[in-house]
């Protein structure tokens, strides 16, 4: 029964996820609308819209506010308040390390480059579908730098949807009984679910699994968040750096390297390289 329970709470953290982000984005919408509608009538309506359409990253940041409140509050007093914030803390960093950073922004740009991969592969196989994705892209204001952008891609998304996950989800389903791996692949696959398009959702998936193993390495739910920020930033602004100052086989060389260089910063990551000389100073 305790375990069924878990499996539950897991479910309803998912489905509410869903909820609470798309219906806040709605709700947002339909309430700007009506504001300019008020003001303003039919013209108001046209004025709201293209400023929405303009300013994206406000609409996105906003939409996470609601989601995020709540499931912070549930993550903190599910897994926070028992101990106390600052053993929290202690128990959060203790494995990060100047060498866990730097082995985490190598592995990021190993999978970002990596991810170019997946997606020549998918457009291999389905071309509408990326065709789909990329003009998702260009609408959503990723590429609209400014400090909105930064809390809507870089801040909000990173500490939101890793509590969710990799916080909340992770730890039901531990406690439902489920292995690590099994448990890990589950969130992963509802992460790739959570974002509604095939292309986001194979990569994301992939990235789930990542993050969740970071969660673990680390046992730490702060490593997956600075994991998926640096993702976030170099698939964004280092990627459009790339794109301009990069010629292409420089690009393609990147892209070539990504996977071997993945699988050594994995095993880096792993066998706890650069993080063992430091215990051994701090236990001397």
């Amino acid at each position: 029964m305790k375990k069924a329970r878990n499996y539950g709470i897991a479910a309803v953290v998912f489905i509410l996820m869903i909820v609470l982000l798309n219906g806040s984005a709605v709700v947002l919408s339909a309430g700007i609308g009506i504001v300019g509608a008020v003001l303003g009538g039919y013209e108001g309506i046209n004025l709201v819209y293209d400023f929405m359409m303009n300013n994206m990253n406000l609409l996105t940041g906003l939409a996470y506010i609601i989601p995020g409140t709540v499931f912070f509050l549930w993550y903190y007093f599910a897994f926070v308040e028992k101990q106390g914030i600052s053993v929290f803390l202690r128990s959060h960093t203790r494995r990060l390390t100047p060498a866990s950073f730097g082995w985490q922004i190598l592995l990021v740009f190993s999978v970002q480059h990596a991810t170019t991969l997946v997606m020549r592969a998918i457009a291999a196989i389905a071309p509408p579908a990326i065709d789909n994705y990329s003009q998702m892209i260009e609408s959503s204001g990723v590429s609209q730098y400014s400090l909105m952008w930064a809390i809507s891609t870089l801040i909000l998304p990173p500490l939101v949807e890793e509590i969710v996950f990799r916080g909340l989800i992770l730890k039901y389903l531990e406690r439902a009984g489920a292995c690590f791996i099994v448990a890990n692949l589950i969130q992963a696959l509802l992460f790739g679910i959570f974002h509604m398009n095939i292309v986001q959702g194979i990569y994301t998936c992939l990235l789930g699994f990542l993050l969740g193993y970071m969660a673990y390495r680390y046992d730490s739910i702060l490593a997956p968040m600075i994991t998926h920020a640096l993702f976030n930033l170099f698939g964004t602004l280092i990627v459009d750096l790339e794109n301009r100052f990069l010629p292409d086989f420089a690009i393609g060389l990147l892209v070539l390297i990504s996977v071997p260089l993945l699988v050594g910063t994995l095993l880096m990551i792993h066998f706890r390289i650069g993080e063992r000389k430091r215990e051994k100073r701090q236990v001397q």
